[in-house]
């Protein structure tokens, strides 16, 4: 005899017990999405107002490099005369203080550890291109940067004077004086036009954190390019002037 299988207070109430159960299952599930995408816009919001901060600090030290752009490009010029003057003559005035670009540390932390995290890809498609196209900006300036300091350094070599630099000493000053106009060019496109951009999106320098590391680098805080100094001036004195914390290579 089949024995039929019925529910102890009847289908009706049954399908009602079910459709409660599974209406709570959905209602569970949704309050779950809303929680995880209400959790994902909190996210979105805080990684995008740590990342503009940053680039809004790294500004400020773009604005460093425009304030001293004038003084790097005279100086630029000054050693191309000398170094004409060496090549018709044999010979050329000993500059005392040839110096160098200014240099400045530029932080992508924050952008490097979001990005590791996969926080960039909370935000809207237009907010990363704009980040990345700021970020993308300051981390050729420090590239660049880099490069410069190394083509000042040989520069310098001016600073001992025509009888003690060989032909082929000549030679690597003349390359090395190429590089660092070449690279100045650069500097001053990424230095404009990484700022103007950026004032564009609404993101102005913040000069807080460069008047902070100024102290790390002058003895004062003040911002004082030791480039800005006369070509003439003594080693001694000019870093004496300068004031800052380390002296320059000779």
């Amino acid at each position: 005899m089949a024995l039929k299988l019925q529910p102890a207070r009847g289908w009706r109430t049954f399908a009602g017990e079910v459709g409660v159960i599974v209406l709570g299952v959905f209602l569970a599930l949704g309050a779950q999405q809303v929680a995880e995408a209400v959790n994902h816009r909190s996210e979105a919001a805080e990684t995008r107002a740590s990342l503009v901060r940053e680039i809004r600090e790294s500004l400020g030290t773009l604005e460093l490099r425009r304030a001293a752009q004038p003084c790097i490009d005279h100086r630029l010029k000054e050693l191309r005369g000398l170094v004409d003057e060496w090549g018709r003559t044999g010979n050329f005035t000993t500059p005392r203080w040839v110096s160098q670009a200014t240099w400045f540390g530029i932080g992508t932390q924050r952008f490097d550890a979001a990005e590791s995290a996969g926080r960039i890809a909370l935000l809207s498609g237009e907010d990363q291109y704009r980040l990345g196209f700021i970020h993308g900006g300051l981390v050729t300036f420090r590239t660049v940067q880099d490069r410069e300091g190394e083509a000042w350094g040989t520069l310098r070599m001016l600073q001992a004077g025509a009888d003690a630099l060989s032909a082929t000493d000549r030679t690597a000053v003349r390359v090395a004086l190429q590089q660092a106009s070449t690279l100045n060019y650069y500097m001053k496109i990424r230095t404009g036009q990484t700022l103007e951009q950026a004032a564009t999106y609404g993101w102005r320098p913040d000069m807080r954190r460069s008047r902070e590391t100024m102290k790390l680098a002058w003895k004062d805080g003040q911002f004082k390019p030791s480039v800005c100094l006369p070509i003439d001036t003594p080693a001694e004195a000019a870093n004496r002037e300068a004031n800052q914390r380390y002296d320059l290579p000779e």
